[in-house]
């Protein structure tokens, strides 16, 4: 009778099956994971960039109104009453590559919001959804007539 060592074929297609199959569970959390959170940075994003339109229309910064665009894969802060791609004074904000701002719902429609000198108010109230593609998840930002943004 001999004594043998070592790991059968059989055992170790056992072993590998399991382990791929580990690693499989583990990258697919993570990459949701990482979608959910490139979802909430974009959210704060559109978030800040209203209200940082807002507040600047609020304080008559250049004695100017503000306002946002917004597009498939960035939005972009402006400056006066209307959007101009071509305007030098545009900041843009870049989402992440697996968000994109699937519906648009404004009062009288388009894609921008311009918040008044003095009350901060707009007549382009509504609300923007942001969804995170390939993934169910998605959050709604709504745009108050008042010009408060939640």
């Amino acid at each position: 009778m001999t004594n043998q060592r070592g790991f059968s074929a059989g055992e170790l297609i056992v072993v590998l099956g399991v382990m791929f199959l580990v690693a499989g569970i583990i990258l697919s959390s993570f990459v949701t994971f990482r979608k959910n959170q490139a979802l909430v940075m974009d959210t704060d994003t559109v978030v800040e960039v209203l209200r940082q339109a807002r507040n600047q229309t609020l304080s008559s910064k250049d004695s100017s109104v503000y306002g946002v665009h917004f597009a498939s894969t960035k939005i972009t802060l402006f400056t006066g009453n209307a959007y101009s791609s071509g305007s030098g004074s545009n900041q843009d904000f870049v989402l992440s590559s697996t968000d994109t701002i699937l519906t648009i719902s404004l009062s009288g429609g388009g894609s921008d919001i311009v918040f008044q000198r003095l009350t901060g108010e707009t007549a382009q109230n509504g609300t923007i959804k942001v969804s995170s593609s390939g993934s169910t998840a998605s959050t709604t930002v709504t745009i108050y007539k008042t010009g408060l943004v939640e």
